[in-house]
């Protein structure tokens, strides 16, 4: 398998790689140094090695310079963040003009959006210096800034604040592997929009095109419940969603369609082809239908903003139309790999990004696992057909990402068989429906707009009501689940086993997976037991609380004031990790006076 599709093993050594620059960063030799001394040795080792015709030493180069070359790259791009934070922060300033760069998300109690610095000043001394940061503002306002507009702070900008608490989530490296190094409140006196015009720039024509077609969607989709949904699957931004319409996603294990991912790009990339596959027959069709492929998921990639998830969705479908109109057989899993290899080399940082991690497994697991679970039954009906066909492309996706779906989240969604395969029938037709209203309302034709409108919105309604399911059966979601990074590699290296015995029918493979299910059970029980007998107090740093915790066995004895008792969001940031990495089973509160 590796040997037709030699850039996933590219793939695995540049991300190795990657993960590797971060430990050595924190070595006390000089990373920079060593890495490239070692990349060109490395590289005229392997020139000889071609040179000379040595396929395997070649071949063992190649990967050691994979290796040295993410290591390289991560080792660069984190040295560039350090050295804008130090720069920052040693400036004297008051007041700090930012460009807008992102359209205005609505949170709980604020509005939030990306900002490019431009100058820093204190009194009549301004410095020139670029940084991307993170704005909020008070919910309240009137008139929101938008991309393209620049303001005029007053305030220092600020470093995220690091996890104070075990198993606290980071948000501070979480901004980070974006590239974003520091925040700021603003209060609605302490600002002013000085310019707007760099709304037109090009640069801000995603986010003009994104805020057209919201107003699109808002003006065809009557109903809210189905405007958030389309919102949230169109344009990524999920701020209209109700929270328990939000809850059903969850608790059905369909909540990545909330998200813009490369799921939807492949769904319109799909339903493209279906619409267009005719023009191929003509003489320079198979070059028109490349081109309009790439003009449709070009529109399609705008109206979304371009988040990056979209941009590696939309290369990876490009290189897959490519390679057929140039009538060159492709390996799925090599195009995949190609694309993500390319993603890597602009920003190793994207490696961390959670989305970018589910989505390329999501679609290895369809590549790999989607023919044997479909081989699994034959049924002869059409529509049975087409409905296991969908249930085997749920199960696939599912298979290959909840090992790491539980790292992140600590649940697993009992009826996503059942679910996900409606979710997905009814997608397919969500998502095309919306992209032909947005194309309709160019035309200006309202009554067919109107009709369009409608397709989309019950459309919208039924895969609703199909997350919605779950809700009502017992036992719909397992919470509280935790794997450790060792346990997350051992069940993928089970899961590659298991694939690879039923690809090359070896019965050796099979039996590497029991030795690795054995390998993983062991390890677990071991784990497990050493949390369980493992005891003591904890002190948690909340903001406005006093919180104290002692552990025996699965029980957590939690004193606190009694505000914090009411205060689910506290608990959830502070204390919720904690209790699930340490396998807690119950919780007694002991409210203190």
């Amino acid at each position: 398998m590796l040997s037709r599709a030699p850039f996933v093993s590219v793939v695995i050594f540049l991300a190795t790689g990657i993960l590797a620059g971060d430990a050595l960063r924190t070595t006390g030799i000089s990373p920079v140094v060593f890495v490239s001394t070692a990349l060109v040795l490395v590289t005229i080792g392997c020139i000889l090695l071609y040179r000379f015709g040595r396929s395997t030493g070649f071949a063992v180069g190649l990967a050691a310079w994979m290796l040295l070359l993410g290591a390289g790259l991560k080792i660069r791009a984190e040295a560039e963040r350090d050295a804008q934070i130090a720069s920052v922060d040693a400036l004297e300033y008051n007041t700090y003009t930012a460009e807008v760069t992102t359209i205005p998300e609505k949170r709980s109690n604020s509005i939030r959006f990306e900002v490019h610095t431009k100058q820093f000043g204190l009194g009549n001394h301004w410095i020139n210096y670029p940084a991307k940061a993170l704005i909020y503002l008070p919910d309240s306002l009137s008139d929101i800034p938008q991309p393209g507009d620049l303001l005029l702070v007053r305030g220092r900008l600020e470093r995220p604040a690091s996890p104070v608490n075990p198993g606290q989530f980071d948000y501070a490296q979480y901004l980070r592997n974006r590239g974003i190094l520091f925040t700021a409140f603003v209060n609605d006196r302490s600002y002013k929009r000085i310019s707007a015009s760099s709304r037109n720039s090009p640069a801000y024509w995603p986010e003009a095109v994104s805020a057209w077609a919201d107003d699109q969607f808002r003006a065809y989709v009557v109903d809210e419940s189905a405007y958030g949904l389309v919102k949230a699957m169109l344009l990524g931004r999920r701020d209209d969603l109700g929270a328990e319409q939000v809850g059903d996603y969850v608790i059905s294990g369909a909540v990545h369609i909330l998200s813009v991912s490369g799921m939807h790009v492949a769904i319109i990339f799909l339903a493209i082809g279906m619409a267009l596959g005719w023009v191929k027959r003509w003489r320079f069709g198979k070059w028109l239908y490349l081109f309009l492929m790439a003009a449709l998921l070009g529109f399609y990639a705008l109206v979304t903003g371009l988040p990056p998830s979209v941009q590696r969705a939309a290369l990876m479908c490009l290189v897959l139309v490519i390679a057929e109109v140039s009538e060159r057989t492709h390996n799925p899993m090599n195009t995949l790999a190609f694309s993500a290899l390319i993603i890597l080399l602009l920003d190793p940082c994207a490696l961390y990004d959670v989305g970018f991690q589910l989505s390329y497994l999501a679609m290895a697991g369809i590549f790999l696992f989607f023919e044997p679970i479909y081989g699994i039954l034959k049924p002869a009906n059409r529509v049975l057909k087409f409905i296991w066909q969908v249930t085997a492309l749920a199960f696939a996706a599912q298979i290959a990402t909840f090992p790491l779906g539980i790292f992140y989240f600590h649940q697993f969604p009992t009826y996503f068989w059942l679910v996900n395969p409606l979710v997905v029938v009814f997608t397919n037709i969500l998502l095309p429906a919306a992209l032909v209203l947005l194309l309709i309302s160019l035309t200006g034709i309202s009554w067919l707009g109107w009709l369009v409108g409608h397709v989309v919105t019950f459309s919208a309604q039924l895969t609703d009501w199909s997350a919605s399911i779950p809700r009502v059966l017992p036992g719909h979601l397992l919470e509280n689940l935790h794997l450790n990074k060792l346990e997350v590699v051992l069940l993928y290296s089970i899961l590659f086993a298991i694939w690879y015995a039923w690809h090359g029918r070896s019965l050796r493979w099979l039996k590497v997976s029991v030795v690795g299910v054995t390998i993983f059970a062991t390890f677990s029980i071991a784990g497990s037991l050493s949390v369980y007998w493992n005891t003591g107090p904890v002190v948690f740093q909340v903001p406005k609380h006093r919180v104290l915790s002692f552990k025996s066995g699965n029980r957590l004895y939690l004193l606190s004031d009694k505000a914090f008792t009411a205060d689910t969001r506290a608990f959830d940031f502070n204390v919720k990790n904690y209790a699930v990495s340490h396998e807690i089973q119950q919780i007694i509160r002991i409210t203190a006076p």
